[in-house]
């Protein structure tokens, strides 16, 4: 290390020594050396000194001011998310509460309406019932009555047979026609 550092000297004075006699670079003149370490010394002190006690500040204050507003706008919207879901799970209560009430009072409503149809199909059936003895009352009426009236029918057809066929009138007898028929 030593070693280094005496070539290092050794050379330095040698350049230094060729500068002088060839009117070189000035900045490698040792007579300017000490002004210009004085100047570089001054001017980074002063702009160390303008950053760090004017411009270092101003920039701190705006990051934290913009760390502030940022957790702020992270809280407010915190905030926001969490009455989103309180709104969101009331809204899916009510929902539910009000599906599970439709679903009773339709339960309700079907039951009645089923106790409501069973009964007037009871009702049907009675008048299906009442109308068909209504209408066999009748049938064996009409029955009766056309069996009992039968020979005098059968006689005035063939009283009007007659009168088509055989151009003549002629009254037939419904004594008569109960012996062809009692006969056969």
């Amino acid at each position: 290390m030593a070693r280094c550092a005496f070539l290092s000297v050794i050379f330095f004075a040698e350049i230094t020594r060729a500068a002088d006699g060839k009117g070189g670079m000035p900045q490698l003149n040792p007579e300017s050396f000490f002004s210009q370490i004085f100047w570089l010394t001054l001017l980074f002190v002063f702009l160390f000194s303008v950053i760090h006690y004017f411009f270092l500040p101003k920039i701190l204050k705006i990051r934290k001011e913009r760390d502030e507003t940022i957790n702020n706008y992270l809280n407010e919207a915190k905030k926001i998310n969490d009455s989103i879901n309180l709104i969101i799970d009331e809204m899916e209560k009510d929902f539910n509460n009000a599906k599970n009430r439709q679903s009773s009072e339709l339960n309700k409503a079907l039951e009645e309406n089923k106790i409501k149809l069973s009964k007037r199909v009871a009702e049907i059936n009675e008048e299906f019932e009442e109308k068909k003895v209504q209408l066999d009352i009748d049938i064996n009426k009409n029955r009766d009555s056309i069996t009992s009236n039968l020979p005098s029918i059968c006689v005035k057809l063939s009283d009007i047979l007659y009168e088509k066929i055989m151009k003549d009138k002629k009254k037939g007898n419904i004594n008569e026609f109960q012996k062809i028929i009692g006969e056969k």
